[in-house]
């Protein structure tokens, strides 16, 4: 009984006790980092650091000068600009209302040459049915002149 305790001991401490394999890992990963590296990340974050105190000492008053000599300027420029885009839309705003006003009078002149043409058919139509009538009516004025005149001989 001892002895298989002790076999199931050690196929458990094989099996899940990982401890050995984990800590070699770290080791390795500890020397990969620190030792071949030679701590190159490191300096280059204190290059990185150097270079920002650098910026912050003497370029960032000299930006901020500029900046504060320079907005004055800026802004009637802004302002000038904008003017400027603003007379640029409100043409294209007019260019874009002339071009649908002609197309609004093409439109219109379109159906008033309709409608004049469709006032000249009918008025040849009434003309048309004028003469006609115009005609019967001569003729019956005609055939009753001949009928008067057939009473008045005798």
């Amino acid at each position: 009984m001892e002895r298989a305790r002790r076999d199931l001991s050690e196929v458990y401490s094989r099996l899940f006790d990982h401890r050995p394999v984990v800590q070699a890992e770290i080791r390795y990963f500890v020397k990969e980092f620190e030792e071949k590296r030679g701590f190159r990340e490191e300096r280059g974050l204190e290059n990185v650091d150097s270079t920002i105190k650098e910026f912050i000492t003497q370029s960032f008053p000299d930006v901020c000068e500029d900046l504060g000599s320079s907005i004055p300027t800026v802004l009637p420029r802004l302002e000038a600009a904008i003017q400027i885009t603003n007379r640029i839309q409100q043409k294209e705003q007019e260019a874009d209302q002339s071009d649908r006003l002609q197309a609004s009078r093409e439109r219109r002149k379109a159906e008033w040459e309709a409608f004049v043409k469709e006032q000249h058919r009918k008025a040849a139509e009434v003309e048309a049915d004028h003469t006609k009538a115009a005609e019967w009516l001569k003729q019956q004025y005609a055939a009753m002149e001949k009928d008067l005149a057939k009473f008045t001989t005798i």
